[in-house]
């Protein structure tokens, strides 16, 4: 694509240098609740089902059912009792705009129950969120091999065996009954993590990121499952789901916005600060939202700022590779360290007095004004963004009777019951269950609430430890027996991991 061809579409292909790095957003977001992230992730890990092809076996499966239709036999009950349980026990409960459709929703408790619901869409052109849990899977691993030791560990984990309690080993079995000809291969063994460029790029310096954090937590997560009823352990390992992964898009918004930042001060003659300076800058950093914020104006500004961001990097190497291209660096972008000589370059004489600044900031001005529904949040990837960070981490809305509580692993709750009430930062009882948890594990002495607040730094969310006893953070963990005061801890309360004796 050419310089010309990008000004005129700028969200249709991306410049080679930042295509192949880190910054490039893939799998682009889309809508996707926590639930669909999960079932995604089990099918990505260890499925031959493909998002695409979801709601057409969802289908078959319900006409089967209706008709009585078993593909093997005998099965454990009879098909009216299967048929109750799947419509009934195992229900997820549908959005509020979905009430009026027929399709069928169950919650992700086995694998095969994602065989046939909760793709990202109800068509055949859904987008994959579980290939976004592998992609940060691999951000937080320093090599291909770690990446897929973990996504190895992931599957087998998922995977319903001897060790799991006896309603899931039904349910299993009972679902592998219906299997058609496309699932037969399904939960054998684990997919492999495809390798990407952009990640090899990335691991040359990494640095302190949600996906770190994520990565560690998860393996904490997984090691309770033995020790929990299927359900609970599910919930536990959704909730860490969804704080990671729209804690990952955060970050990559993020990350545009100071790269953009980083090169225009540098063109524009301000210093180039050093590679620590830098790596801080890019990390998480201070943190997206506080505890207690209302959410809204955050996820807008970060969806509308990172494609701001997108576009000027783009327009930038675009006009640099054009005007200087004997000494322009295709890896430019690559990882840190080359940012750090990019940028350099960019603030040498030679580059710096040469660029057409007053060339950049017209196509600058046309590519934003291109589209004004995109750069409002209205369409796009910036909409789309918006969509994925808000119905991930937020609690489950529905219509349906005595399902209000059915989501309890939410980081976004409503401040109010009314249906105008707005969005909030708020941790859901699982959550907080999940990172007092993780935060506890492997601790080699007590942890305070000051670590709960210094772990959800990792992922963005800023809480000082002063302010939790009079929060609803603070209500819930002493709700929950999570805490002990003691007032000779320097971090205020004393947590308390309820699974300790579990898992020594």
């Amino acid at each position: 694509m050419s310089f010309e061809e990008f000004k005129k579409g700028p969200t249709k292909k991306n410049h080679p240098s930042y295509r192949d790095s880190f910054l490039h957003m893939r799998p682009a977001p889309e809508f996707a609740s926590g639930e669909v992230v999960l079932a995604s992730t089990y099918r990505s890990v260890g499925s031959t089902i493909s998002e695409s092809k979801v709601p057409t076996l969802g289908r078959e499966f319900s006409k089967k059912i209706t008709r009585e239709n078993r593909p093997h036999t005998p099965g454990r009950i009879d098909t009216d009792s299967w048929q109750g349980l799947i419509t009934g026990t195992l229900r997820s409960p549908k959005q509020p705009n979905q009430s009026s459709k027929r399709f069928l929703q169950i919650s992700p408790v086995v694998p095969d129950a994602t065989i046939y619901s909760l793709s990202a869409r109800l068509t055949t052109n859904s987008w994959n969120p579980g290939e976004l849990v592998s992609r940060i899977i691999q951000f937080s691993k320093s090599s291909q091999h770690d990446s897929q030791s973990l996504w190895d560990k992931l599957f087998y984990s998922l995977c319903v065996d001897g060790n799991d309690d006896i309603w899931a080993r039904f349910l299993q079995q009972e679902f592998e009954q219906w299997r058609g000809v496309e699932a037969s291969e399904s939960w054998k063994e684990p997919t492999q993590i495809k390798e990407v460029d952009a990640i090899n790029g990335w691991r040359a310096t990494p640095i302190d990121i949600p996906a770190t954090q994520f990565s560690l937590d998860l393996e904490h997560v997984i090691s309770l499952k033995s020790h929990l009823t299927r359900r609970q352990w599910v919930s536990m390992l959704e909730s860490i789901i969804r704080l990671g992964s729209a804690s990952h898009i955060l970050w990559l918004c993020n990350a545009n916005m100071v790269c953009f930042d980083l090169i225009k001060d540098a063109l524009f003659g301000k210093p180039v600060p050093d590679i620590d300076v830098i790596k801080k800058k890019i990390s998480v950093g201070e943190g997206y939202w506080r505890l207690g914020q209302y959410s809204s104006g955050t996820i807008s500004q970060y969806s509308i700022e990172y494609i701001k961001a997108r576009f000027g990097i783009n327009l930038i190497l675009y006009q640099l590779e054009k005007d200087f291209k004997a000494t322009f660096n295709a890896n430019c972008m690559s990882n840190i360290t080359e940012i750090a000589k990019f940028l350099n370059w960019i603030a040498s004489d030679s580059i710096r007095n040469n660029f057409d600044k007053a060339s950049f900031d017209n196509d600058y001005i046309d590519v934003i004004e291109s589209d004004e529904r995109l750069i409002a949040g209205k369409k796009g990837i910036t909409a789309n963004i918006a969509e994925f960070i808000r119905h991930s981490l937020g609690q489950r809305q529905t219509g349906e009777p005595g399902l209000d509580s059915y989501d309890q692993g939410y980081f976004l709750a409503k401040r109010g019951r009314s249906k105008s009430a707005r969005w909030e930062v708020s941790l859901g009882p699982v959550s907080i269950l999940t990172l007092v948890h993780v935060c506890t594990h492997d601790a080699k002495g007590p942890r305070t609430i000051d670590n709960l607040c210094d772990h959800l730094s990792k992922y963005g969310i800023d809480i000082k430890a002063q302010d939790v006893a009079t929060s609803k953070l603070g209500t819930t963990l002493r709700n929950l027996g999570l805490v002990l005061d003691s007032p000779d801890a320097e971090g205020g309360m004393v947590l308390i991991n309820p699974f300790e004796l579990m898992v020594e």
